[in-house]
């Protein structure tokens, strides 16, 4: 994500993502207190310039649910594979 980038909305996310929005909320709620997020009112949610670089393990996960939703797998399958 790039600097000044605006994300989804928690509706918007939630239901790509086929979570709760609540779940999102959260999520945006701590990555703001990390200073990745910032909340201002009639702009969304935006990525803040002290946003750190995702880590390897982070762009490794998202890899892995992109190749799963891209094959098909579901959302069970997935943290099937993981927890084993």
């Amino acid at each position: 994500m790039a600097v000044n980038e605006q994300l989804p909305s928690a509706t918007e996310l939630a239901r790509a993502l086929s979570v709760d929005r609540n779940t999102v909320l959260a999520a945006y709620r701590r990555l703001r207190e990390e200073r990745v997020v910032d909340f201002r009112r009639g702009r969304g949610v935006r990525v803040t310039a002290t946003a750190p670089t995702a880590a390897p393990v982070e762009q490794a996960a998202r890899q892995l649910i992109e190749s799963a939703r891209v094959n098909g797998y579901s959302k069970a399958e997935v943290l099937g594979l993981i927890e084993e």
